[in-house]
């Protein structure tokens, strides 16, 4: 009974949405091919070559410091059309010996290089917004349009209607994901001469697996968040901050890797950028960042599952459903921010260690250290005032309704 309900509710939607996930890849993978052929096939090429050549370069001399030129028109040619190369900034890579040669041979990777695809498209990162969007309406949108309320009257236990929502609802649009992006890595592996791909297939499905647990913990994250948060206007808002964080996570956690090198004056190279494979191509991340993946995502659901099953129907519109939560939701909220906003935007460790020890500078540890505690301060006064004054989402979400309503 509760398969049959779910599916005359969700199915034309699952429908859509698994069609739209597996079309973007489709369209990606199509969309790049003609990218690349418009760059083999472009009649101006050769006369840029010919009039900015000086100022091309190939490589980085690291006896003479200075850029190197191209050799010949058809080597300047070749590395324009190769499919997949080292991201920026690569001169730290060719101090360890990269050179392009390397990079051309297809069986040659390694997980401490982050390729990326010369003719990426925006398009790759709709899947990064669609994803988590559809996780956090699969809960949240039952909960605003009264659906919970009819599914509770059922009679079948909470427990079940949590697991079969999971289990015919999240599987299906989870496993489009990873059709989507298999159909993509079988056609742009294909499309591409051999030549100029320079990834094997196993590194693409590598690449596959590795972007998928990524999407997924995206998806179980925001579901998570959907079935926490009950307030029409806090809770989508709440959602959108999360997803701009978690888009910008990934550079806070490369600029504290790269503080750490320059604290240990490693200067010679740069943190790696491959731990989060957001679009699937050369670089296949780390197994034990899947393994992370997975295990948080399982982690977050659990936490919904058990709290699925205490939801009071009397605290619609409340913020946060789940009382009990709120001082761990504070505390993740407050961490979770405020690390970013420390390392990504406001970041006073940079210019202590370049002072410290580029510059030689007496400088005192103490301006970074009361930066970092200033905005962790006023993060966490914020974010205590939304989830413990519940009166002041509710005069607020109030006072934006008759907004609506007036300009309507």
């Amino acid at each position: 009974m509760i398969r049959s309900i779910y599916f005359e509710r969700y199915k034309k939607v699952l429908i859509a949405a698994c069609v739209l996930v597996i079309g973007s890849c489709l369209f990606n993978a199509v969309n790049q091919n003609n990218r690349w052929k418009n760059a083999y096939n472009d009649p101006n090429d050769k006369q840029f070559y010919e009039e900015h050549k000086e100022s091309l370069s190939s490589s980085w001399d690291n006896v003479e410091m200075k850029e190197v030129p191209f050799a010949s028109y058809k080597d300047y040619r070749q590395e324009q059309l190769i499919f997949y190369s080292i991201g920026s900034p690569d001169s730290f890579y060719t101090q360890e010996g990269v050179t392009f040669e390397i990079l051309l041979k297809a069986s040659n990777y390694s997980k401490m290089f982050p390729y990326v695809s010369n003719f990426s498209y925006m398009s790759e990162a709709f899947l990064l917004l669609f994803v988590p969007l559809i996780g956090f309406l699969l809960f949240f949108i039952d909960q605003k349009t009264g659906f919970n309320q009819f599914l509770f009257s059922l009679g079948a236990s909470r427990k079940e209607l949590f697991k079969k929502k999971l289990l015919y609802v999240a599987l299906p649009f989870l496993l489009s994901i990873l059709v989507g992006q298999s159909l993509y890595a079988v056609l742009i592996h294909t499309l591409i001469p051999a030549p100029y791909m320079n990834a094997t297939l196993g590194q693409l499905f590598t690449s596959v697996i590795s972007n998928f647990c990524l999407l997924s913990f995206m998806f179980t994250s925001s579901a998570f968040i959907g079935s926490m948060v009950g307030n029409i206007v806090f809770g989508p808002l709440t959602w959108a901050v999360y997803w701009w964080l978690m888009l910008n996570f990934p550079r806070s956690v490369y600029s504290v890797g790269n503080l750490i090198y320059t604290a240990k004056q490693i200067t010679h190279k740069q943190f790696p950028e491959t731990l989060f494979v957001s679009s699937v191509g050369k670089m296949g991340g780390h197994w034990w960042m899947n393994l992370l993946f997975i295990l948080l995502g399982s982690l977050l659901m659990f936490w919904a599952f058990k709290k699925y099953q205490t939801i009071s129907l009397e605290n619609d519109n409340a913020y946060l459903l789940h009382k009990k939560s709120r001082w761990p939701i504070w505390g993740i909220m407050t961490l979770f921010t405020s690390f970013i906003l420390n390392t990504s935007f406001f970041d006073p460790w940079l210019y202590f260690f370049s002072e410290k020890i580029y510059g030689q500078v007496d400088i005192s540890i103490s301006s970074p250290i009361l930066s970092n505690i200033t905005v962790t301060l006023i993060v966490g006064l914020i974010c205590a005032f939304i989830i413990f004054f519940r009166g002041f989402t509710k005069t607020l979400t109030r006072a934006l309704n008759k907004l609506n309503q007036r300009t309507g």
